[in-house]
């Protein structure tokens, strides 16, 4: 370094002209001019005469050099040029020629914690505010650097307490009042946002939000980006302005005296229920499930409800529910004799062993005779307290030393008269003649959709399009609720929890008496006719007799909703779902009656206690609304309603005791805008098509009276009870045999499982729909339906939770447990249903007769398409591997490894390349068949890694435990699609029941690639040669899926 002053300045000033055109910057910094300049910069501090020129050189060198050099803020702090370069601006206040490149080489500098930790204690907040105050309007290039100097300084805590310290809130607030009122051109958008980035970062800390607040600036600040809360220059702006708001604002508790369910039910002791006979049938089965409460691949948000919290059992909860451990956990049955009980859901291998010689009855049908599980020497579950068990009375009449016989009995349940509409795309809903289920839920009515049906719209119905801002603005008039109190109403319309305190509140049973009388209109043919119906949903008053407010009411099958109030304006209605029973969680399903409206007026509803972080709501979703009005006019069903749909951030907070963890979560706000068509209608909503129990029990009961005993063999048997006393059925669907003779009954007896279950989680009723196109298909007369017969057993368990759809439980059961994480260990008295369907799995494992198929059918809240979720060793090794070592330490995939040792021969499989890992690429194929011929199926969407928690599912443990390759969880979208032929669509039932057959048509596909490997694994004998033929022969052309067996048999196709 030259001792030449002038030299210097010289050489530093052709550094600069270099540095004007060019890339030259990361070649000076290759060369190490980041420290030479830095050395310059402390030498020149230190002389007698400091060179100012030297100085700003120097610094101006810096802003063009030093952001290609990563380690410069080290290098400043370290060689003492940091505090030099703060001395200058300290010094240089209003000198702005020398101010500009100083802040730009401190804004470099701050870009490191340590470096920002070293300004707070050399005074620079204070500092750097009276070069804010020293800007004025007219520099605009020194203010915004100093803005976001500080912007970055007040992220520490120290540092915005200091800036509260010296009055920066108000400062910053006067500011910005001035620039949104100076800059009509909107030209220095760029200033606002750095003061509000300032405010932002200030009122993160408890001190900064106090003096926001008491500054006035939620008032302030809402005033001004109400404005311009339109313009679209601003949208930046307006939307810092909602954080800010959003962050400030005063949280509120929800209008509820508990957040328990107002809806309890009382446990058994597991001590006093005869827990030591369940002990001799169950084994341990391994560790404690997975506590995810999303769909069955998703995350939540709202956390894990841990196990020992099982909500609102302190209410009014006579009994207690026990905890389970390892001392009182039932056990799995693994013995030939333990899963004999089982035996009897078999009728396909064991009912014709005597009747070989015996021809077949044209007049044969399915018996109604009730089968049900025993449960050893305890007594019978107790049911709700708000109607008789008739299950009860059935198991204690009952005698389970011999069980009972397939009869051939007439069928016991009524149907409707059959509609001019296609069976595809009617449903209509009844029940049988006891017309009873055991619900929790008092119900009062009978809701429309199970009366007079659904009939979907005759094309997909479009994704709604959401406007810019939409979120904002909700923000934003949610504020104004709290500015302008004396504008809100906060009238409570519908109150459960109330309700259910009234004595002689009804419970129990449905209104059968109300449901009898339409049927008996429908079988007439009258009841659409009426305008006067004498079902309470038709009852319509007339114009003069409409009272507002709106009149709601949830307490029917499925429905949820907690409380309504009317809030702000006549048309505007705040809503509160139930939790799941025994619950502080799962606010996602609702399904409730809109009565008293007035046409052509849009009415808003916010439903403000939603817990997932985001939802499809915001990407074109829409809630679904059916009219009675329109139902009674043979018009559609259910459709996609709703404006100004959106999903966000509200101010109501969620308590520790709900988190399960910190304070400081809120809920999420659902609001849509509706306008009715008719006045004095009775409207339903839903967040999806409502499939109830009664829907499945008339749906069974149709296709039970209408199909052909000679060629299908159906059975439906009741598995077992469910915690209330409803009983839960499992299906058997297969072809008859060809004859009675040996050969033909032992063709059927070697037919492949598909074994099915849904609706595990009772909020998804997409699963449901889809479980309905495979019934419909696998009872038709279509071509590949009858191949399917001839090629497949089917078991099909259509409802595991049917408690928790009965009462509009979202996720969990009357347990408060979520079933789908209970399947490595389900207890037989609290999850009755998953505990006897393991069962059945178990049992066919035990007689060689694996399904070569298994699928559990969900929704899904957060993606869109259908897709599914399989099993695969290699996947979930190689997942590992590239994961954290968190996940290598997990069970499941030490069994994984444990389980591909024990098929390679190897000691060990840390080392193992996942490519190098042999498994039956079989998983694979369904996938990809539905991926061709499905038009809602995304291939893309579909995964085959086991995460550690998924391992308590029912397709990890299918998988892991019982052997299924195939194992699978096929997720519907709640939402729509965005790819294929219904792209920019809803999904519909009628999309829904599409996808359930074409899910079937893919099987056969499946049952191709299977038999043709066992052809080459042996030799086949006559018997397998003739199943061979029949499979080669059941794959045909796409266009010929749904073609009817008469078409086929007469060479109309060919």
């Amino acid at each position: 370094m030259s001792a030449d002053t002038q030299l210097m300045l010289n050489i530093l000033g052709c550094l600069c002209e270099l540095l004007t055109t060019g890339k030259r910057a990361s070649v000076l910094a290759a060369k190490g001019t980041v420290d030479i300049i830095l050395r310059v910069i402390v030498s020149a501090s230190k002389e007698a005469s400091v060179c100012e020129e030297a100085l700003l050189l120097c610094h101006v060198i810096l802003t063009k050099v030093g952001p290609k050099d990563r380690k410069l803020c080290v290098k400043a702090r370290l060689t003492g040029a940091l505090q030099v370069t703060m001395n200058m601006v300290k010094n240089n206040t209003t000198f702005f020629k020398v101010l500009q490149p100083a802040l730009q080489v401190l804004k470099l500098y701050s870009a490191n914690s340590v470096n920002c930790n070293a300004l707070a204690k050399a005074g620079a907040v204070g500092v750097l505010f009276r070069v804010v105050t020293s800007c004025g309007h007219k520099r605009v290039i020194c203010l915004k650097l100093v803005l976001e100097i500080i912007a970055t300084l007040v992220k520490s805590k120290s540092c915005a307490s200091k800036a509260v310290s010296y009055g920066a809130v108000p400062l910053l607030l006067q500011m910005f009042c001035d620039w949104q009122r100076t800059d009509h051109h909107h030209r220095q958008t760029n200033i606002r946002k750095a003061i509000l980035n300032v405010i932002k970062n200030i009122t993160m800390s408890r001190s900064g939000k106090k003096a926001f607040i008491q500054a006035d600036g939620i008032k302030t600040l809402y005033t001004l980006s109400l404005e311009t809360l339109e313009c679209r220059e601003l949208e930046g702006v307006n939307n810092l302005s909602s954080q800010i708001l959003r962050r400030c604002f005063p949280t509120n508790k929800l209008p509820l005296a508990t957040l328990s369910s107002p809806l309890t039910f009382a446990l058994l002791d597991l001590d006093s229920a005869g827990h030591s006979a369940v002990e001799d049938l169950l084994d341990d089965s391994g560790e404690g499930e997975s506590t995810d409460v999303e769909s069955e691949e998703e995350e939540d948000d709202s956390g894990s409800a841990s196990q020992d919290d099982k909500e609102g059992l302190e209410n009014g909860n006579k009994g207690k529910k026990p905890e389970i451990n390892s001392s009182n956990q039932s056990k799995q049955v693994k013995t030939r004799d333990d899963l004999a009980m089982y035996e009897k859901y078999f009728p396909e291998l064991f009912e014709f062993q005597d009747e070989v010689a015996e021809p077949m009855e044209d007049d044969m049908v399915i018996s109604s005779y009730p089968i049900v599980i025993p449960t050893g020497s305890e007594e019978p579950l107790s049911c709700s307290p708000t109607g008789p068990s008739h299950l009860s009375n059935q198991l204690d009449s009952m005698n389970f030393e011999s069980p009972p016989t397939l009869t051939q009995a007439t069928a016991t349940q009524e149907e409707l008269t059959q509609e001019e509409r296609s069976s595809s795309a009617n449903f209509t809903a009844k029940v049988d003649n006891n017309g009873t289920f055991e619900s929790v839920l008092p119900i009062v009515k009978t809701p429309s959709p199970d009366v007079y049906g659904h009939y979907p719209p005759s094309e997909p119905e479009p994704l709604g399009q959401k406007k810019t801002g939409l979120q904002r603005t909700m923000i934003f008039r949610d504020i104004a609720r709290q500015i302008h109190p004396q504008r809100v109403i906060n009238k409570v319309v519908f109150d459960l929890d109330q309700l259910l305190r009234q004595p002689g509140d009804p419970g129990g049973a449905p209104d059968n008496g109300l449901l009898a009388v339409a049927k008996e209109q429908l079988k007439l043919g009258h009841a659409r006719k009426h305008s006067n119906s004498s079902i309470s949903e038709g009852e319509r008053s007339t114009p003069e007799e409409t009272a507002r407010p709106l009149k709601f009411e949830s307490r029917f099958e499925s429905g949820n909703l907690r409380k309504a109030i009317q809030v702000v304006r006549d048309y505007e209605y705040d809503l509160v779902l139930n939790p799941d029973i025994n619950c502080k969680h799962h606010h996602q399903w609702f399904y409730f009656e809109v009565s008293n409206m007035d046409a052509d007026i849009p009415y808003k509803f916010n439903i403000v206690n939603c817990e997932k972080i985001n939802s499809q709501f915001n990407f074109g979703m829409q809630p679904v609304m059916y009219s009675t009005l329109e139902a009674q006019e043979d018009r559609v069903g259910w459709v996609r309603v709703g404006t100004n749909v959106c999903y966000y951030r509200n101010y109501f907070t969620r308590s520790r005791e709900v988190t399960g963890g910190p304070t400081g979560k809120t809920y999420y706000t659902s609001t849509f805008t509706v306008t009715f068509p008719h006045t004095n209608d009775t409207c339903y909503f839903a967040y999806h098509y409502p499939y109830t129990f009664t829907m499945l029990q008339s749906h069974l009961s149709r296709l039970e009276s209408g199909f052909s005993t000679n060629d299908i063999f159906y059975r439906r048997l009741t598995l077992c009870s469910t915690l209330a006393g409803n009983p839960c059925d499992v299906i058997t669907i297969t072809a008859q045999p060809q004859g009675r003779d040996a050969k033909s009954i032992e063709l059927l007896r070697n037919r492949p499982y598909i074994f099915l279950t849904s609706r595990v989680h009772p909020g998804e009723s997409n699963s449901s729909w889809v479980m309905k196109g495979v019934l419909d298909f696998l009872m038709s007369n279509f071509y590949t339906a009858r191949h399917l017969r001839e090629t497949f057993i089917f078991k099909i368990v259509p409802m595991l939770n049917i408690d928790g759809v009965i009462n509009g439980c979202h996720r969990c059961s009357l347990s408060g447990d979520d079933l789908n994480r209970r399947w490595i260990n389900p207890s037989m008295l609290l999850h009755p249903t998953i505990y006897h369907v393991k069962g059945l799995l178990l049992y066919l494992q035990s007689i060689e007769k694996t399904p070569l198929v298994y699928c559990d059918f969900h929704g899904h809240s957060r993606k869109k398409n259908v897709f599914m979720y399989g099993c695969s060793t290699a996947a979930t090794l190689a997942a590992s591997s590239s994961s954290s070592g968190e996940v290598d330490s997990s069970d499941l995939v030490d069994s994984v490894r444990e389980r591909v040792a024990e098929l390679s021969g190897s000691e060990s499989t840390s080392s193992m390349d996942p490519s190098d890992i042999e498994e039956d690429p079989g998983y694979r194929t369904l996938p990809r068949v539905l991926h061709n011929i499905a038009p809602a199926f995304s291939l893309g969407s579909c995964s085959f890694i086991v995460e550690p928690s998924k391992e308590s599912t029912a397709r990890v443990v299918v998988w892991r435990e019982i052997g299924v390759v195939r194992s699978y969880t096929m997720e519907s979208t709640y939402s729509g699609c965005d790819q294929g032929p219904y792209k920019g669509c809803h999904v519909g039932t009628r999309e829904l029941e599409e996808m359930g057959r074409f899910f079937c048509a893919g099987l056969l596909r499946v049952g191709r690639s299977y038999f043709y490997q066992n052809n080459q694994q042996q030799s086949p004998s006559n018997d397998n040669a003739d199943v061979m033929r029949n499979a080669d022969s059941s794959w045909i052309r796409t266009s010929e899926l749904f073609v009817p067996c008469e078409l086929v048999t007469s060479g109309v196709v060919i």
